[in-house]
């Protein structure tokens, strides 16, 4: 019996291709290509066309605290009796107390908490559509996988078929192979499954069902110049900075609630006839703060400035944890990648074909063939299960340390090697 059928060689071929998926991107792809493309369909999505108009609406309304807080009024009179008289004046109401001032500081701070928000849901929505691409990537090597175990367990059967029609092997070696090609039809379903899952999720959130570029290879992942890999980029993140803005905007508030304690004058004058005589007069008008002193308005102010400032102290400690956490299992999850890809990646490709050339060649049994071949497709799918996890926590620790776009900008600008290994 020859040591590799024909209908063997294809399967080494698609084994291969499923290792490189794991082990080297394939010699298309282009990462400075991937990453422009990436960023020029995510600013076509519904989502990002939200993000900036609702960061368009929080500019307006920014600038809307700069305006002067008092307009002009125009007085036209006019009375009827004795003599006639016709007036016209203008009155003004005068900011002595400063409240304009204070009002555009608070929209000075505003327009920064507006930024923030904004860069930290184009982050979220980064990761969402990275996530997605890698979750489709390993979904179809998975699917690949599985695929190729259905087909070699199938040809085994055949093979087991023939040798038992000739003598060479019992009954039990055919049962076996029966047993184990059935149990891959529940593998193979799960991996449809799952690939489905995933196109499903990747049309939903980036509306592709096929992605046009395949992910940067896993060597990719990983920092170089332009990732600052230490826990003390904590104080850079999204939630973080929101929340020094927003105490910064409470102190401005209790400012700008401290001046509206107090009331402005109202100044006018008024020209015209009365008769056949020219008449002027000045007009002078202070509100005075008997009933509303704007003292409970001022004490909320206060008390919100303390709430910010405790949740600022709370969020430090909580959000500095959070980063060295996901800097942590990010380290974790890339270390048993790279152990998995040096103890089984290279050694996955001839695996299967050595497995078979062994058994053809009587010295292993049917059974330990089937046990062989299920231990290296356990690897396999651990490689790629692996490889997305690290992946997914690459993700979540650019997106905790607000440098996902710098990341992407990398890529895109071709500072790295195409297809560069860790």
């Amino acid at each position: 019996m020859p040591i590799l059928s024909a209908r063997a060689r294809p399967l080494r071929a698609m084994g291969v291709a499923c290792l490189a998926v794991l082990l080297v991107a394939p010699a298309a792809a282009d990462t400075r290509t991937w990453a422009r493309w990436v960023n020029r369909e995510m600013a076509e999505l519904p989502a990002s066309r939200a993000i900036e108009a609702r960061l368009q609406r929080d500019r307006a309304e920014a600038r809307a605290q700069s305006q002067p807080l008092y307009n002009p009024e125009l007085n036209i009179g006019y009375e009827n009796s004795a003599e006639t008289t016709r007036t016209v004046g203008l009155g003004q109401t005068l900011d002595w107390s400063g409240k304009g001032r204070s009002s555009a500081r608070l929209g000075d701070v505003q327009a920064q908490l507006a930024e923030v928000r904004a860069e930290k849901a184009r982050a979220r929505l980064a990761v969402d559509v990275l996530s997605a691409l890698a979750a489709y990537d390993a979904a179809q090597a998975r699917l690949q996988g599985v695929r190729e175990q259905e087909q070699r367990l199938s040809d085994l059967l055949a093979l087991v078929r023939k040798r038992e029609r000739a003598g060479d092997l019992g009954r039990m070696s055919a049962q076996l192979s029966y047993l184990a090609l059935g149990r891959t039809q529940q593998a193979l379903a799960d991996a449809e499954s799952e690939a489905t899952a995933a196109e499903t999720r990747l049309r939903a959130v980036f509306n592709q069902n096929v992605p046009d570029y395949p992910l940067p290879d896993a060597g990719l992942w990983e920092a170089d110049g332009s990732v600052v890999m230490d826990a003390g980029r904590a104080k850079d993140s999204y939630d973080l900075r929101l929340a020094r803005l927003q105490v910064m905007a409470a102190e401005r508030q209790v400012e700008l609630a401290g001046k509206q304690r107090r009331t402005d004058p109202t100044l006018g004058v008024t020209v015209g006839r009365e008769g056949e005589d020219n008449l002027w007069g000045l007009d002078f008008s202070l509100p005075l703060p008997l009933f509303n002193t704007g003292k409970a308005e001022y004490q909320a102010a206060l008390a919100d400035g303390d709430a910010q400032q405790a949740l600022l102290d709370q969020q430090q400690r909580a959000l500095s944890a959070e980063v060295e956490g996901a800097l942590i299992d990010y380290r974790q999850r890339r270390a048993r990648w790279l152990s998995w890809r040096e103890l089984s990646g290279t050694r996955l490709a001839d695996s299967a074909d050595l497995l078979q050339r062994t058994w053809q060649l009587g010295e292993i049994t049917t059974q330990d063939y089937l046990q062989g071949l299920n231990q290296r497709q356990d690897a396999l799918l651990a490689g790629i299960a692996l490889r997305e996890s690290m992946q997914k926590a690459w993700l979540e620790w650019l997106y905790q340390s607000a440098q996902l776009d710098s990341w992407i900008e990398m890529l895109a600008a071709g500072n790295r090697g195409q297809g560069g290994q860790s």
